[in-house]
């Protein structure tokens, strides 16, 4: 058996709370020995005692986590990409190049990275100057966005708020999911970037959307997260549907350079739709959820004229 740990404990407490006998007969100077290299052990599991006030995120999905988790308060700054929550963030620059001075100057206690959209140069230079940053792992499966979730929200001692969200979203989720009808499943094309065009691979997370809209990826075999790819590939492959996610340089302007190529089958059935980062790159839990009643929407729409109730 076992006590919970608070954070706001006294370290030397703990001792107390962790050897009952710590308090009786022992040698002052064994004492204070003791106390030092369990003090140090303390401080290298990381986060035990924090209570973090001032947190710099780094990259939308980090952003949703926090606010998710009910940290918002806790947040004073992110990427230009990322919504304020319920109180204006200072801005830190893009997700590829942030401020590096600006971060520095707010004094943050801890920085929220992601290996999905930050440079690992950025990383590590935040991490020389002494600063505490905690890097999420990138997603490759709606599994992996809820294991990355549970494991901020233990970092930050939300874990019974993280565990609650996964239960509800994945119960939502799994009625929601089409994977059995394995027939007539429709071919998509993904757009996540422009100029060049960049799609979606096998390694990304927005391959779990198709099993929820009845599709498969159709460079799904390509065994990257966002592999580059060529116009001449795309009408190859002739999907029957084309998604454009706004992105950066991808606008409604895609739409229009889409709509050159007639032999397309999206392009012949009018099956090509504009979509905000937001609403389905952001890897959330609920995100996640969200971004497939979206992408329901957008279908419904196009299939039967009428709007989807949420």
């Amino acid at each position: 058996m076992y006590r919970r740990i608070d954070k706001k404990m006294k370290k030397e407490n703990i001792l107390l709370v962790l050897f009952p006998y710590f308090h009786t007969s022992i040698h002052p100077y064994l004492k204070k020995l003791l106390i030092l290299f369990l003090l140090i052990i303390f401080s290298s599991v990381g986060n035990l005692f924090a209570d973090y006030k001032r947190i710099i995120s780094l990259a939308p999905s980090a952003t949703e986590s926090l606010y998710e988790l009910g940290l918002d308060e806790n947040v004073i700054a992110n990427t230009v990409y990322c919504s304020d929550g319920s109180s204006k963030k200072e801005k830190i620059g893009t997700v590829t190049e942030p401020n590096i001075e600006k971060i520095v100057s707010l004094k943050p206690d801890l920085i929220i990275a992601t290996k999905e959209g930050n440079y690992k140069t950025v990383i590590d230079k935040l991490i020389r100057l002494k600063l505490t940053v905690y890097v999420m792992e990138p997603y490759s499966s709606f599994e992996d966005v809820c294991t990355n979730f549970q494991q901020l929200a233990d970092y930050l001692d939300k874990s019974d708020i993280a565990k609650e969200i996964i239960t509800d979203i994945k119960k939502e989720v799994s009625n929601l999911n089409t994977e059995e009808k394995k027939s007539n499943r429709e071919k998509i094309f993904w757009e996540v970037g422009a100029n060049p065009i960049f799609t979606v691979g096998k390694q990304s997370f927005v391959n779990e959307y198709n099993k929820f809209i009845n599709g498969t990826n159709v460079f799904e075999d390509i065994d990257m997260r966002y592999p580059n790819i060529s116009v001449e590939s795309v009408i190859e492959k002739n999907p029957d549907i084309i998604m454009l996610v706004n992105m950066g340089d991808v606008s409604d302007q895609e739409i229009l350079k889409w709509n050159k190529y007639k032999n397309i089958s999206a392009v012949k059935n009018n099956k090509i739709f504009l979509l905000e980062a937001d609403d389905i790159f952001t890897p959330t839990p609920k995100k996640f959820l969200n971004g497939i009643k979206v992408l329901r929407n957008k279908l419904e729409i196009n299939y039967r004229g009428l709007e989807v109730n949420e």
